[in-house]
């Protein structure tokens, strides 16, 4: 299968989920299960190496940061310690298609309240969804986070926050997110009158998963002064974003490249839902891309609810990214408090 895939060509596209099984599988049945699982769905590549490496940071670093190569396994799985890391390809399988993986590794179900966007269909074509995206980049592009630095160093943080069990639906992070992009680009002096929040969904719902990709996009224009509820109304009432063409296609890989300061959205969330799991925790590291390279992960697993963000190294430093991490959580945990 062709690693091609549409968006910003500087990022890996790996998309990164960590657990903690409540009982570490064997590496070797772990690789006759992936091992069958490539032959069964082609669209994985070759069967994944599972490596067992002694610094789990590093490797997740790796895992989130190198570029998938034709030819290579469109999966990366390790096993170390107490954690098991399982990155994908995200033109290869979407969030969901990443809890089949973990099912596959465990073998054992794993299932998902996400309900998916299946009765729901794009209300344009691509070509004109296209031509109004590039019309906003060029006249009126998203607010983006404001970078705490500037360098060249590639790659990404990725920072998770851990709490108990909490109820984060889709709507209440995303809300959550535009508060802490307010406060954050208030206290640098920026404006944020054109915040665009995208929201990473799936065409199939998480009650049986399977390793496939069936992503689907949500893009949310938030007017100044929108509140929890206006975020609501807006998502219940959006449509998915018309499919790109592959990134081959030169005429997307001109304009990508072209335009790739200012295309994308203000910061994307993606929401895995209540995952039921053989494990003790887990955490989703989305992609991080677009206009401010910035990524909201939520799930819930057994008694804890993980939220992550992932930031562009050469934008943000360590400190900065958990920093707005730390702004999210406040920012959710307060408006569940408001509603009790």
């Amino acid at each position: 299968m062709p690693v091609a895939f549409s968006g910003d060509q500087s990022a890996s596209w790996s998309i990164l989920l960590e657990a903690r099984p409540r009982e570490m599988p064997d590496p070797a049945a772990v690789a006759a299960r992936m091992s069958r699982a490539s032959a069964e769905f082609p669209n994985l590549g070759p069967a994944a190496t599972v490596l067992r490496p002694s610094d789990v940071e590093l490797t997740r670093a790796e895992f989130a940061d190198e570029h998938y190569h034709e030819g290579d396994p469109l999966v990366r799985v390790a096993l170390a310690g107490d954690t098991l890391l399982i990155a994908a390809h995200h033109g290869a399988v979407d969030g969901l298609g990443l809890l089949a993986l973990l099912g596959i590794a465990l073998g054992e179900p794993v299932h998902s309240s996400a309900t998916g966007v299946a009765s729901r269909s794009p209300d344009r074509p691509y070509l004109l969804s296209a031509l109004g995206r590039v019309h906003e980049a060029v006249w009126t592009p998203p607010t983006r986070i404001q970078p705490s630095s500037r360098g060249d160093e590639t790659g990404d943080h990725l920072v998770s926050r851990t709490v108990p069990a909490v109820k984060l639906d889709s709507a209440r992070i995303t809300a959550a997110a535009l508060e802490a992009t307010r406060k954050w680009n208030s206290a640098k002096g920026v404006r944020h009158h054109r915040v665009v929040a995208a929201i990473g969904a799936s065409w199939r719902s998480g009650a049986d998963p399977r390793p496939e990709l069936a992503s689907a996009l949500l893009r949310l224009r938030l007017p100044d002064g929108s509140g929890e509820e206006d975020v609501r109304a807006l998502l219940a009432a959006s449509v998915p974003e018309a499919g790109f063409p592959s990134e081959r296609n030169p005429l997307a890989r001109w304009g990508m490249r072209l335009l790739a300061d200012r295309l994308g959205s203000t910061f994307l969330v993606s929401n895995l839902g209540v995952v039921k799991a053989p494990v003790d925790a887990l955490c989703f590291y989305p992609a991080a891309s677009g206009r401010s390279g910035v990524a909201f992960g939520v799930m819930t697993a057994g008694e804890a609810t993980t939220l992550t963000v992932r930031v562009r190294r050469r934008d943000f430093d360590a400190a900065a990214a958990a920093g707005l991490l730390d702004l999210v959580c406040e920012a959710a945990l307060s408006g569940l408090e408001a509603q009790r």
